[in-house]
């Protein structure tokens, strides 16, 4: 009977090492995951995650009776559902090729293994938060989006205002959150009171792609652009806009499963029917993944052309 050669037969150092290198690389293409809820489903439970959203409690403006007890009044609220699903990839390579290859003990392999993980539930995450808000700067429209409508101060100023007028929490240091595509940030980095990241990292808990903050807003670069056409009257054909997302607290959620978090697999040179004479050995990630947009008014999407 064939036996497997498990994650188990590998030394502890190695194994160990293996985790590191594929953990840096998918935690840097990680980034819109930063700032959600972040929770891990218990097992058993089943595939759903519930969350409840409450509607805020309506004002009160008028004075209590004496010997009067306060208004009675409901609380609304609705459930917001998710369900995970699994993802994952493999890579198979030849044992003549490890033993040849100048990538000695896989590491490069294992991240670019990780790094698939990272883009992979970058992109799962971006495609959630592209359920946001629309927000097109200088009051335009998909209908009326001009090339010159690009990412700038006064439009980060709307989207602050927007925000604040949704009543969406900011997060503890009083910021929200914005994840900007590689265009958008040329656009950033020419503005005259922008504050690069390093000036404060020593009084600031700093996240994965921070770059710095401008206007109540600290800013993340996300690698993986997403665009979507606009129709300008005024040009001749269709304008790319460029997606950039701005959020507060509780927005959107993120979780994975108890006993299935997206992980590193190795399998050295596998022994198996498939490969009897384990000359294959398999690198893999796998998982169980769901992000969900819990308040589409605290979370805007913001179409931007590029500069």
């Amino acid at each position: 009977m064939a036996t497997d050669n498990l994650t188990s037969t590998l030394s502890q150092e190695v194994m160990t090492y293996y985790e590191k290198v594929f953990l840096s690389r998918s935690k840097y293409d990680l980034v819109l995951k930063e700032g959600a809820q972040v929770r891990t489903h218990p097992t058993n439970s089943g595939r759903s995650v519930n969350f409840t959203k409450y509607v805020p409690l309506t004002i009160v403006s008028a004075a209590i009776a004496e010997s009067c007890n306060p208004t009675v009044c409901q609380i609304t609220a609705c459930t917001v559902t998710m369900s995970l699903s699994e993802y994952g990839l493999t890579v198979n390579t030849s044992k003549l090729l490890s033993l040849v290859s100048i990538d000695k003990n896989m590491a490069e392999k294992v991240s670019l293994v990780g790094q698939n993980m990272g883009e992979t539930l970058n992109r799962l995450t971006g495609n959630e938060l592209q359920n946001g808000t629309e927000y097109w700067p200088n009051s335009h429209t998909m209908s009326t989006v001009a090339a010159g409508d690009v990412l700038s101060a006064s439009a980060i100023r709307e989207i602050t205002r927007t925000l604040e007028t949704n009543l969406t929490p900011t997060y503890k240091d009083g910021m929200y959150l914005g994840k900007v595509s590689i265009l958008g940030k040329y656009s950033l980095l020419g503005d005259s009171v922008w504050v690069n990241a390093h000036t404060y990292q020593d009084t600031k808990e700093l996240y994965a792609g921070e770059m710095g903050e401008l206007y109540q807003v600290r800013w993340l670069l996300n690698r993986d652009t997403a665009s979507g056409l606009g129709y300008s009257l005024n040009a001749a054909s269709a304008v790319v806009s460029y997606y950039t997302y701005v959020h507060g607290q509780d927005a959107f959620g993120c979780y994975d499963l108890e006993g299935d978090q997206p992980k590193l697999y190795i399998l050295p040179n596998l022994v198996d029917s498939g490969s009897p004479a384990g000359r294959i050995t398999k690198i893999s990630w796998a998982g169980s993944y769901a992000s969900k947009l819990l308040n589409s008014d605290w979370s805007l999407l913001c179409k931007f052309t590029a500069a």
